[in-house]
């Protein structure tokens, strides 16, 4: 069969493959890949992802991201992670003419299981109930990374012939800010003419994201307990003081900084995540008095447009009567990742006009574009490659959360939108 397909054409061969999607969601779910930094437990999802593709006569490229030549050198590299054992996975669909490419890009790692306990069960139990599929990562994003793999065997087993090559990027380390496993598939040359990155949009099409970073507060006191009548400073104290600007910060980022483009009429463009806080003795039985240091980490998110340096002096203008060692405390703030830039493809550009074509034709729903309240790796396309980005993945709830769950149905929909784009894409209608 020589491509493109419509969209009724879409809707039944998507449901001749369904229970092959459902099963990769669920094997691919109750294999844990969790993201430990600077280590991760990648590989087993990459085995069971490979496996998927067996005797479709795919092409599979495995590799570390050290393995790929000059990536150390890039000024996008964020050093200090241990990729031993921790492969990325490349499936390509070769094209059967001079097409346009089509990439999809999704990551195998998730954060870890904490925090617990989850109500519904096991972590990594892969249970169905109804339309939810619960287990870490199954909303971001290994439902999208099923789709996506789903799309390719479908193609490639019936024999489709598309004009155009698609390829899957399944990475490692996108999770706590990575983004080396994008770079090194890219870098490898494993690039396209659209990149279409499955995070969990519940079904929204977005051509933007938010950026962001990770950053450590760090305090430093004098300890102990003043029975005789020592001076003590509580580091502790500190950090306490520098949540609570950091808590009036972001209501001032929100208020008094209108966004615009796609995110000009959210409510909240940027969130800060207050992630770790740490001080004392936290082991059983431990001491109990004034500790010596405190810490804590945070995510802050930005906009399109926005750079690290604006980022960092937003920062040091919050903190800045803060940021001043006296009386024996002191605090600092450190960068604790590298910076990710927001996502930010143009609206009408043909892929973001294909990508709302096939939603609307398949889900008849008048879809608009909107930005996502997240951040990625979809901006190292932009950036670094002039490659345009669509973010398009299923619905759920409870990411990085207890009970994270994603959408069966919404699963069923994105690989159907997901095939239909391909079709047309690649064949340059």
């Amino acid at each position: 069969m020589v491509g493109p397909i419509e969209p009724a054409q879409a809707r039944e061969l998507v449901r001749e493959f369904r229970s092959d999607l459902l099963a990769l969601a669920v094997d691919l779910v109750r294999t844990p890949t969790e993201n430990r930094a600077p280590y991760g437990d990648e590989a087993a999802g990459q085995r069971v992802l490979k496996a998927f593709f067996a005797d479709t006569g795919v092409e599979i490229d495995e590799f570390e991201p050290t393995q790929v030549a000059g990536i150390e050198q890039h000024e996008a590299w964020w050093p200090g992670r241990d990729y031993q054992d921790r492969p990325n996975v490349v499936v390509t669909l070769p094209g059967h003419g001079n097409g346009r490419s089509l990439v999809f890009n999704g990551h195998m790692d998730t954060v870890g299981r904490a925090p617990l306990p989850w109500r519904t069960g096991d972590p990594f139990s892969g249970h169905v109930d109804g339309d939810r599929l619960y287990g870490r990562g199954g909303y971001d994003m290994k439902g999208g990374v099923a789709a996506c793999a789903t799309v390719i065997k479908i193609l490639a087993s019936k024999g489709i012939q598309l004009p155009g090559r698609i390829l899957l990027h399944s990475v490692v380390d996108e999770e706590n800010a990575g983004a080396n496993g994008t770079l090194a598939c890219l870098l490898r040359g494993h690039t396209g003419d659209l990149g279409i990155i499955p995070e969990p949009t519940n079904m929204q099409v977005c051509p933007h994201t938010r950026g962001g970073q990770v950053f450590h507060l760090r305090a430093r006191g004098q300890g102990g307990v003043a029975y005789a009548g020592e001076r003590t400073v509580n580091p502790a104290v500190l950090i306490a003081r520098a949540i609570l600007r950091l808590q009036e910060y972001e209501t001032e980022i929100n208020a008094t900084r209108p966004a615009k483009g796609l995110y000009r009429n959210s409510p909240h463009p940027r969130d800060l995540v207050m992630a770790k806080i740490a001080a004392g003795d936290l082991s059983e039985g431990g001491n109990i008095g004034i500790p010596v240091e405190a810490f804590a980490e945070f995510f802050v998110q930005t906009l399109p447009g926005m750079d690290e340096a604006a980022l960092r002096a937003e920062l040091d203008q919050a903190l800045k009567h803060l940021l001043v060692a006296r009386d024996g405390g002191e605090l600092h703030l450190e960068r604790a990742s590298r910076y990710l830039f927001g996502a930010d493809t143009p609206v009408d550009h043909p892929g973001v006009v294909e990508v709302l074509g096939a939603c609307r034709d398949l889900l008849q729903q008048d879809i608009e574009p909107t930005g996502a309240n997240f951040g990625g790796d979809g901006y190292l396309f932009n950036r670094y490659f002039d490659t345009p980005t669509v973010h398009l993945g299923p619905s759920g709830g409870n990411a990085h959360g207890p009970d994270e769950w994603v959408s069966v149905e919404s699963l069923v929909s994105l690989t159907e939108v997901l095939l239909l784009t391909a079709s047309r894409w690649t064949s340059g209608r």
